[in-house]
């Protein structure tokens, strides 16, 4: 069996608020370190935007030449990770990781692949790239996708191995998920998922996909699961919030798979509420 850690939405922010302290942070790290997970995702948004539209869009292009502030915040990010989590981890991207050439000097492509797979105890586990942007630019301006090398990888890992059970890793949704809110489209707008998810999806019908995990929903109520053609879209609340609110504190998870007896399950534990629970399990 293999248990994994899924840190989504770390959200580090460096002298943003007054109480950015990381404790959210570091409890989250703790509770991973003590479920013993095998290794960890970090799962994108390592480092935190502000809300204010006159300050989404620090560096360069706002008086930064040297993008110092991002990369203060790229570079912190990496210590929590590297310092507190006794697991190894891996790293994809979300729209928070802009612009690229800050945050590939902390986290470069050699070590953290924009896109990946790999297989390990029976079974199969793939990392997606859902913001492929460079990132000079408003966030209002962009949407998510999965880019169409990225589709083909997936193509023929379904087509070459259809059995194996699969999970898969994404920062933005690849579902829209109405049980959540079911103005999904209307209020969320498309920002919150993937544009071209009905075309992952389908590919990944094509195999034994068992979850796929994903972060990005900002919203505190975003907790969550999905059943779509035989795939389990999971979803959980940000770690580490956009907001002042000293007090809050969000989702960390793991999951389980046990390839032996065909189970997986997927774990949070609520940081600002010191309590944990079952997400969602399933058997193939």
């Amino acid at each position: 069996m293999r248990t994994i850690g899924l840190l989504y939405d770390l959200h580090v922010g460096i002298g943003r608020y007054e109480h950015e302290d990381e404790s959210v942070q570091r409890a989250a790290i703790d509770k991973l370190n003590d479920v013993g997970v095998d290794w960890t995702l970090a799962g994108g948004d390592l480092r935190l935007l502000s809300p204010w539209e006159e300050q989404t869009q620090w560096g360069e292009w706002h008086g930064d030449p040297d993008d110092a502030f991002y990369h203060s915040e790229f570079e912190r990010a990496r210590e929590l990770l590297e310092d507190h989590l006794d697991s190894g981890y891996h790293v994809i991207r979300g729209n928070n990781e802009r612009p690229m050439s800050a945050y590939r000097k902390h986290f470069p492509a050699e070590e953290f692949p924009p896109w990946f797979y790999f297989e390990d105890d029976g079974a199969r586990y793939v990392f997606l790239d859902s913001n492929p942007h460079d990132g000079y630019h408003p966030l209002g301006e962009i949407q998510n996708f999965v880019t169409a090398p990225q589709i083909s990888m997936l193509e023929r890992l379904m087509d070459e191995d259809p059995e194996i059970p699969t999970f898969v890793f994404c920062h933005a949704p690849l579902c829209k998920h109405t049980e959540l809110d079911e103005n999904w489209e209307t209020h969320a707008k498309p920002y919150f998922y993937v544009l071209n998810c009905r075309t992952v999806q389908n590919v990944l019908e094509r195999g034994n996909t068992v979850f796929v995990n994903s972060g990005h929903y900002y919203y505190d109520h975003g907790r969550g699961s999905r059943r779509i053609d035989g795939v389990e879209y999971v979803l959980a609340r940000h770690l580490s919030h956009m907001s002042e609110e000293s007090d809050y504190g969000g989702d960390v998870r793991w999951m389980n798979v046990d390839t032996d007896e065909n189970r997986a399950a997927v774990h949070y534990y609520d940081v600002g509420a010191d309590e944990e629970g079952l997400l969602t399990e399933t058997t193939w």
